[in-house]
């Protein structure tokens, strides 16, 4: 079998992955790349279902001297985005939750989540927002659970500034040289980002337990 048409195949994830790649760093170089970004964190943070970082790595790699610059603009869309699955679960859940179970988290997955919040809900948000954890599931549950939009605020502008401005000052310092190895060594670091996801969630499980 050739291995590099397998390689190259339409039906190789890491190969749709690297296209996903390089359509990123297209966007970084493109004008309106930092409006893309804002806006792909927004909706991250209300339900889409592919992590912002990737984008922001590549924007980032591509002009490391923007890269804090695109970690604000991260951080605070993906806020806006947040506060606004908090409001749909805090006044419009009646109307929105058979839309969010059919399509983005189990109902049991969100009992689960709403469980934390009588633990202590600044904790909760704060590790969604700064962990693989899946902050969107959170914000929304934070909003039906009805709890203080201040402690939300303040864990979510904590924990994803934490998150975006590590990755942002990371890349300011070392962005060409990342860029370089990104380019070369992608399929390797796919992998490897897949497998600390699955760990991540794997925690995620415990602590929901």
């Amino acid at each position: 079998m050739n291995t590099k048409i397998v390689k190259h195949s339409p039906l190789n994830p890491l190969y749709q992955l690297r296209r996903l790649y390089d359509w990123t760093m297209n966007w970084s170089e493109h004008p309106h790349g930092v409006w893309a970004l804002g806006a792909l964190s927004a909706v991250e943070g209300i339900f889409f279902p592919i992590p912002v970082d990737p984008f922001l790595i590549a924007m980032g790699a591509a002009k490391p001297k923007k890269s804090l610059w695109y970690s604000l603009v991260a951080a605070m869309a993906s806020i806006i985005g947040g506060s606004i699955g908090y409001l749909l679960g805090f006044m419009f859940w009646e109307y929105t939750q058979d839309f969010f179970f059919t399509y983005f988290f189990k109902p049991d997955t969100f009992e689960l989540v709403i469980k934390q919040f009588q633990d202590n809900a600044f904790v909760a948000v704060f590790m969604a927002s700064f962990t693989p954890i899946p902050y969107k599931v959170f914000a929304v549950a934070g909003g039906v659970a009805h709890i203080s939009y201040l402690t939300f605020f303040a864990a979510s502008l904590i924990g994803r500034s934490m998150r975006f401005f590590l990755i942002g000052g990371f890349l300011y310092f070392y962005g060409p040289s990342i860029r370089k190895y990104l380019d070369k060594h992608f399929d390797r670091i796919t992998i490897v980002t897949c497998v600390v996801l699955v760990l991540g969630y794997g925690f995620y499980k415990l602590f929901a337990h």
